[in-house]
């Protein structure tokens, strides 16, 4: 039985059919030659196997084989482009009935159209003879292994090794054999000097799809940069960039985000994404101007975004960010409601002083998105220091935030932040108090519930109406001595 020999494999991932066609991808030439020694040193001693490839490949995989191991019979066939492609015309002569073929070849003969019909063709002629085909292909090309996996009825297993993630890594796409079809797998391999072996427990990934590889980036992202390697797919608009993720599974996605894009039209397109295509995919948003505030990048986690990564940002750091996710599954749980989602994560048309009943109500459906746990608000509740009341506090205040209100009731000040962090409180009332706040009030409480909103004062719809600034007297703390001009003269001692 023939086994594709990498050490710590399980059966179903390691055994090829008698008969068929399987595809090895390499990025580099090196690691296809390890390969290639490794498959036919596998193959057992009684096994008919043949060797494909070009000069130069013959000789790599030579030079170091180890002729006490593998097959009795290896013949060896040198073929450039044109032989390659046309194989199938030449399987007669290459005696290929009950034959193991193991063909090292480049990826770059191969142009749009071509690799489906003559996978066909070899896997037709392999199983018409109770032959094995083995691929094992060498250079990067993403939209080859893309092309191979749809159409993986002509294909009976499909896998990549890459260098990725601080190491060597085997990607499974999909491996059939008598005992079955095993789906998407990535794990490490360690290097030896008999070849590759997994490194550590392999971790099935099954929500992956096999596209782990590839990146998808709207072209704002790399500020001018060409693809960065074969396996980045580089478009102009958000819509482009979506049309081609609504085909991935487990791709990096990357949008842009800045001045010019509606954050609402992001965010649908994410949450669109997520929902069709589930959680293996990363959704990152990098901001290439200052226009993201905290609801906002709320509202992009919510909807499914993985990273976002903040204007300022070097394209270095940047591209270190996205390779941090590489294996990351999404764990947040997705609104089915996307206008519902967003409404909860809108603040209400209205700020500054209003009624207390108003206050009550705006609070309460404002406080949905904090239920969900998709936002952070803060209620607060002001008490002013003596010989003031919360109206001549609120004198010299200014609101500037749809959401940010304020009511008086229970002789205080009731202050209610939309989207506000803890650590963004003092801030906030910096901004809305003119005067020094931490004189104005002699104490600040934080509620983390809605109770105290369904008492009676609440009830009262009277709109309050704060005296003019100028009318109001400041308490002793905030009194300073009048400034009185004094003359002096000066001489060539100093003053006078």
């Amino acid at each position: 039985m023939s086994l594709l020999a990498i050490p710590g494999l399980d059966a179903e991932r390691s055994q090829f059919h008698e008969q068929g066609l399987y595809w090895l991808a390499c990025d580099t030439p090196q690691d296809a030659a390890a390969l290639c020694r490794q498959v036919i040193k596998a193959l057992p001693e009684h096994a008919r196997a043949a060797l494909l490839a070009s000069p130069r490949g013959l000789r790599e995989v030579l030079d170091s084989f180890d002729t006490a191991s593998g097959p009795a019979e290896l013949a060896l066939y040198e073929a450039d482009t044109r032989a390659f492609l046309q194989l199938h015309k030449d399987l007669p002569r290459i005696d290929i009935p009950g034959r193991t073929l193991v063909l090292r070849v480049p990826t770059s003969i191969w142009d749009e159209g071509k690799v489906e019909r003559w996978c066909q063709t070899l896997r037709q002629a392999a199983q018409a003879h109770q032959s094995l085909i083995v691929v094992i292909s060498e250079g990067q090309h993403s939209a080859l292994i893309e092309r191979l996996r749809e159409f993986n009825q002509s294909v009976d297993g499909l896998a990549q090794l890459y260098r990725g993630q601080g190491g060597v890594r085997f990607l499974q796409h999909f491996w059939s054999n008598r005992l079955g079809v095993a789906g998407t797998q990535d794990v490490g391999l360690a290097h030896h000097a008999e070849g590759f072996a997994i490194a550590g427990r392999p971790q099935p990934v099954t929500d992956a799809g096999g596209d782990e590889l590839l990146c998808l980036a709207q072209r704002q992202v790399l500020e001018g940069a060409p693809a960065l390697s074969e396996h980045w797919q580089v478009f102009d608009s958000l819509n482009d960039v979506g049309a081609r993720a609504s085909r991935a599974v487990s791709a990096t996605v990357i949008f842009a985000m800045d001045g010019g894009q509606r954050l609402d039209v992001l965010a649908r397109q994410l949450h669109s994404l997520r929902q069709l295509r589930g959680n293996a995919l990363k959704l990152v948003v990098r901001e290439t101007a200052p226009t993201l505030r905290y609801q906002d990048e709320q509202l992009l986690l919510a909807c499914g975004a993985s990273l976002i990564v903040p204007f300022g940002a070097s394209l270095s750091r940047f591209l270190t960010m996205v390779d941090s996710i590489q294996g990351y599954v999404w764990r947040r749980r997705l609104p089915a409601d996307f206008d519902a989602l967003l409404k909860r994560l809108r603040p209400l048309p209205i700020c500054g002083l209003v009624a207390a009943r108003a206050f009550a109500e705006a609070v309460q459906e404002m406080w949905q998105g904090l239920r969900n746990g998709e936002i952070v608000h803060q209620l607060l509740v002001l008490r002013p220091a003596p010989g003031l009341s919360p109206l001549q506090a609120c004198s010299r205040t200014v609101f500037r935030r749809d959401g940010d209100i304020a009511c008086v009731a229970d002789d205080a000040l009731y202050l209610f932040l939309f989207a506000c962090r803890s650590e963004g409180v003092e801030q906030a009332l910096d901004h809305i108090f003119q005067l020094s706040w931490k004189e104005l009030f002699i104490g600040q409480e934080v509620l983390l519930t809605l109770d105290s909103l369904s008492g009676s004062p609440f009830l009262d719809e009277t709109v309050p109406q704060p005296p003019l600034a100028e009318s109001v007297a400041l308490p002793l703390a905030q009194k300073r001595p009048v400034l009185i001009p004094r003359q002096i003269s000066l001489t060539r001692g100093g003053a006078a």
